[in-house]
């Protein structure tokens, strides 16, 4: 009979949490600024290794956003959103480039200012490009991010293209990574919104 009490008691409970979690609705996501730069390949010490010698680190493109989320209730965590990012590059034969990849950000707390990245690795880069040893950034032509949550767009920027939805008129592929993808996974730990888990 006990079991049977703490067995209700604890659906209630879920039932209740699951209610919460399904209220919370994305009004909008302000896209704050868009900011993209070159990262070398950061160096990391171990023990128990002998010190090498790295002259020439290779070049990852980093995409920065800032951004806010508003939901329906003040100071409501919003479960998880997906920030879809697009960067177009110009191409060792004029052409340009579409590489798109998906982020998907949990545990955001309605307006509170946070930062998302995502990285190029410098073999992408290279292969776009045809300089594997350093990337220029003039040869990236445009940036755009849009946030979905539940599937519909809330927000997004555009940096660098023409106005309206530009990538609609390329032909994407993959090669824009999320942080935990990348070496810098370790790294600014604190700066940037939480990563979905197996994303």
């Amino acid at each position: 009979m006990k079991r049977l009490s703490i067995l209700a008691a604890f659906l209630v409970f879920s039932s209740l949490i699951s209610a919460h979690a399904q209220q919370v609705q994305v009004e909008s996501v302000d896209v704050k600024s868009v900011k993209f730069d070159t990262q070398p390949t950061p160096q990391f010490e171990a023990g128990n290794v002998k010190t090498k010698n790295i002259p020439n680190p290779k070049d990852w493109l980093e995409v920065e956003v800032e951004f806010e989320a508003k939901a329906n209730q003040r100071e409501a965590v919003i479960p998880e959103m997906l920030f879809r990012y697009y960067v177009a590059i110009e191409a060792a034969d004029g052409s340009t480039k579409l590489l798109t990849g998906d982020v998907n950000h949990v545990n955001v707390v309605s307006g509170e200012e946070y930062f998302s990245a995502v990285y190029i690795s410098p073999m992408t880069l290279g292969t776009i490009t045809g300089d594997f040893r350093r990337f220029q950034t003039g040869a990236v032509k445009a940036v755009a991010v849009e946030v979905f949550f539940n599937g519909v767009s809330k927000g997004g920027a555009n940096e660098g293209g023409p106005s309206g939805r530009w990538w609609e008129q390329l032909q994407s592929q993959p090669g824009v990574l999320g942080r935990e993808k990348t070496p810098f996974a370790l790294l600014w730990i604190d700066r940037y919104a939480d990563v979905k888990q197996g994303n």
